[in-house]
């Protein structure tokens, strides 16, 4: 794995440098030794990008500096010169795209979490958009237990939860997150408040449902279809919660930031993606 980690990083710089001429590292100087690429953005993208400073440092002189914040952060901060490069986990919006290039590194599903003890294993989109709208109130409502529901959301700005008021609107058009419904910052205190609970429902990437303890809380059915990477990429009936995991730069990627990104690209990256339970978006062999 290594001497193949080393040999991808040798070609994709000898390509940059061959079509540039020069290679001109972010941040300045004449090659990558001491060159630090700034990365901010969705809290779904995090891990894995952290994932992948691990592995690319080993073999570099550069250094990923990496921040939270969701993926309207990352935009802002790409636009605006405070980070290099801006992780998304959804596509960017029209006023974004007249300034950003986004590279999607990744397919990603929102799955549908719920506490154990509602006794509920399988939901329908509208009732999941009900639910959060708050006109379902009690897990017998919907063949569950008689408790009130506590439904979880995530806060504007996230790339999780833009994917999942997409789907929640098309499903039932009258969909809106009420005020009173808990918010949470980022996917792990989704998770965390979920399973201190015994009846709530939020919902999560697949990145993280490795994370679920299965004596406090599950993934459910969306519409009678299991929240699995295969059903994603089904052509017929596919589970409805999917996005894209999207890096931005301020136009299109150019040196140390263009060399890291081809390498997310390369198998050895797309391969890393798939191993923490994301879609490569290009082959891993």
């Amino acid at each position: 794995m290594e001497n193949n980690t080393k040999m991808i990083l040798a070609v994709l710089v000898t390509a940059i440098v061959c079509v540039a001429g020069t290679y001109v590292a972010v941040g300045g100087g004449d090659d990558s030794d001491g060159v630090t690429i700034s990365i901010s953005g969705s809290t779904t993208v995090q891990p894995l990008m952290g994932i992948y400073k691990e592995n690319y440092e080993k073999y570099t002189g550069v250094t990923l500096e990496i921040a939270g914040g969701g993926s309207g952060v990352g935009a802002t901060n790409a636009i605006n010169g405070v980070s290099d490069i801006g992780m998304l986990s959804r596509d960017l919006k029209a006023t974004e795209a007249t300034e950003l290039k986004a590279t999607i590194i990744a397919v990603d599903g929102v799955a549908v979490i719920v506490s154990a003890g509602t006794g509920v294993t399988d939901l329908t989109s509208v009732q999941i958009a009900k639910i959060f709208s708050k006109e379902i109130t009690n897990w017998s409502e919907v063949g569950g237990a008689s408790k009130a529901i506590a439904p979880i959301s995530r806060q504007d700005g996230s790339g999780t939860r833009s994917c999942f008021d997409d789907a929640m609107k098309a499903a039932y058009p009258t969909y809106k997150v009420k005020d009173n419904v808990d918010i949470k910052p980022s996917t792990t205190e989704v998770i965390g408040a979920v399973e201190k609970s015994d009846k709530a429902i939020g919902y999560v990437s697949f990145g993280y449902l490795d994370n679920l303890d299965p004596t406090k809380s599950s993934a459910i059915k969306v519409d009678g279809i299991e929240a699995t990477v295969e059903n994603v990429l089904k052509d017929v009936d596919p589970y409805p919660l999917s996005r894209n995991l999207i890096l931005a730069t301020k136009g299109a990627p150019k040196g140390a930031a263009l060399v890291f990104i081809s390498w997310i690209l390369s198998p050895e990256g797309q391969k890393l993606a798939e191993d923490e339970g994301f879609i490569p978006v290009k082959p891993t062999a």
